[in-house]
């Protein structure tokens, strides 16, 4: 859905040529700076609506529109544009992106922007898109964005793309530290609070046999871990969890039993993410995928730490159900280390065939979702 401000400025600039400008030229008629700035910014921010079945392919077409008249605009849109990177078709071209920033550094261009300083948000999915190229051609483009995507505090990636993020880390981190001949203590660069694993397949194995067995300082540097499941395998559990007719725990140790614990160490919560199927709800709309359902999200939390004090005989005091559903907007604590969390908002659902990227563009995976203020209808 694009602003509304930027369609109107793109109307009012149509005139133009889209070829680049010098960089303090402005196409804005008599419009004072101060009013010009906030207007490009408002244009060029990415609205998601929580009620669309999926991301919309052109949502940044207006922020994109918009660089092409002046130099000065792309630098102010720029920071608003990459804000959230979606990267659904593959690496390469973000990796050439990339390669193109390196070589207007090296000439000190006007066209240099750091992208490691805008992006906060990246979705990175579909495997064999990234893999069209070649094994070896993926594995160069994947050493050309950690960098970047070790700069960004939210990440979703799935099992396949995060298998090669870790060895390209790896690879990185030991010959930094071989070239490193004075030993100096350097800290590690990851900024990433929130790792959110997709896992299309349906199982979740989100680390390879090979990795839980290699230490990682990737890995180490993790405060949170979210599971993204696949709701064709795992709704029925969820239904009887939001009803509180169940209680999560046959669910919670097939997953804790996939996470490499040992390498974990900064490891603080555990989350799963799954829609809030608590009556009345239509299962009819719900398995159907051409029609589907707006529901709320429920993000189920566990304490890493008191988990880790004794993974092989850990047990939540669970009682009897049925257990008390967790009300829209609020936290339910259910005991000490273990909590439960409902969005105010809402999403489209459908068992089959789901991708949650919409979901997560709106915020509603992380905390962002789960904050007190806020409006059940609002489209953000």
């Amino acid at each position: 859905m694009e602003s509304i401000k930027g369609r109107l400025l793109l109307a009012s600039l149509a005139s133009y040529s889209p070829v680049m400008e010098p960089p303090f030229r402005s196409h804005s008629g008599n419009l004072p700076m101060e009013l010009l700035i906030p207007i490009l910014k408002d244009a060029a921010q990415l609205t998601f609506s929580p009620r669309e079945k999926h991301v919309d392919k052109n949502f940044y077409s207006t922020a994109v529109s918009l660089c092409r008249v002046s130099r000065l605009f792309r630098r102010i849109i720029l920071p608003e544009m990459l804000h959230t990177v979606f990267l659904r078709h593959g690496v390469k071209k973000f990796a050439n992106a990339l390669l193109m920033q390196k070589a207007y550094a090296e000439k000190e261009s006007d066209l240099f922007f750091d992208y490691t300083s805008a992006i906060q948000r990246m979705w990175i999915s579909n495997y064999w898109a990234s893999l069209s190229e070649g094994l070896s051609e993926l594995k160069l483009n994947m050493s050309i964005l950690h960098p970047v995507i070790l700069a960004v505090p939210v990440l979703a990636i799935d099992c396949d793309h995060l298998e090669l993020l870790i060895q390209s880390v790896e690879d990185a981190w030991t010959s930094h530290a071989d070239l490193n001949i004075d030993h100096e203590y350097c800290p590690f660069p990851g900024k990433t609070q929130n790792l959110m694993i997709m896992s299309p397949g349906g199982i979740w194995i989100p680390f390879r046999s090979e990795s839980k067995k290699k230490t990682s300082i990737f890995l180490a540097s993790i405060p949170r871990l979210t599971y993204l499941p696949n709701l064709e395998a795992y709704s029925d559990g969820f239904r009887d969890i939001s009803r509180g007719l169940k209680s999560p725990e046959s669910l919670l140790d097939s997953w804790m039993n996939n996470i490499p614990w040992e390498h974990m160490t900064s490891l603080q919560t555990f989350s799963v993410v799954y829609p809030h199927l608590a009556p009345p709800f239509s299962m009819r709309s719900y398995i159907d995928p051409t029609r589907g359902l707006d529901l709320h999200v429920e993000r189920l939390n566990l304490s890493a730490p008191l988990y880790r004090q004794n993974p092989y005989s850990f047990k939540f005091p669970w009682g009897t159900p049925p257990f008390s559903a967790t009300k829209l907007g609020e936290k339910n604590i259910r005991s000490n280390g273990l909590s439960f969390e409902v969005t105010r908002k809402q999403t489209h659902f459908c068992r089959l065939f789901f991708s949650w990227e919409n979901a997560w563009a709106c915020g509603l995976t992380d905390d962002e979702g789960y904050k007190e203020d806020g409006d059940d209808d609002m489209i953000l």
